[in-house]
This record gives C-alpha cells, structure tokens and sequence, in this order.
C-alpha cells in the first residue's frame, strides 16, 4: 500500500483535468481521474480516496448531488471534498459549504491556492 495521498478529481471537461494534473504533478500525489459523477462516486467507493476535488457543473449527476451522496455514505461521509466552479458567486459558495462541501476553489485557480487549500484539508484530516 502506498504513503502517497490520494486526489480523486472528478470533472467533466478534459481541459480541467488536464489543469488540475499539470497544477498537481510537482506534488507526490496519486491522482484519479472521474469524467462525470457516477464515475467519482464508484471510485470514491472503490478507493477512498485523501480528498475529493469535485467539479460543481457536470451533465447528469452534477457536483451537488456527489457531496450529498458523499456525506450520506458512512464510508465517505468524513472525506474532504473541495468543490470546484466557475462561479464566483457567495450564494453558490454558501450553497457548496451547506451540503457539506469542505471548501470551494473558484476557476481559474492558481497552484499556490490550490496546494494551500489541499495541504490544509489533508493534514486536518489526518489530526
């Protein structure tokens, strides 16, 4: 089994994969990649992963109902999941931090934000 924090990131848009992994790579992390929310949920299960970046906006079951589901399963409801939009909004922030999102990152997004709030949750999560 590997010491290596595990990132499940699950996005729709390749572009933002792509982003996050270029932002990510310098980091000794293992990363997992979920095109759309069924598929971060299975392999949430499947994993468990460190921490979740969940992309708000997906077609199907959006980023919204993941959290919900996430914090509805015993064996996820304690994972930090970071939510992630395009909209820099209070209302839809307020809105990620009801359901039980951990913290919400704005795109576009830059490394240092990005690792300060990844760094944060981890080592939270592991106290």
């Amino acid at each position: 089994m590997s010491d290596k924090t595990t990132i499940l990131i699950v996005d729709d848009e390749i572009v933002s994969r792509y982003t996050i992994e270029a932002l990510l790579e310098s980091e000794d992390y293992t990363l997992v990649f979920a095109e759309n929310g069924e598929q971060g949920l299975e392999k949430a299960e499947l994993l468990t992963p460190d921490l979740i970046l969940l992309d708000v906006m997906m077609p199907g079951i959006n980023g919204f109902e993941v959290c919900r589901r996430l914090r509805a399963n015993p064996q996820l409801a304690n994972l930090p999941v970071v939510m992630v939009t395009a909209w820099d909004d209070p209302t839809a922030r307020s809105r990620c931090l009801e359901i039980g999102a951990n913290e919400v990152i704005c795109k576009p997004f830059n490394r240092k934000d990005l690792h300060t709030v990844i760094s944060k949750l981890i080592h939270s999560h592991e106290d």
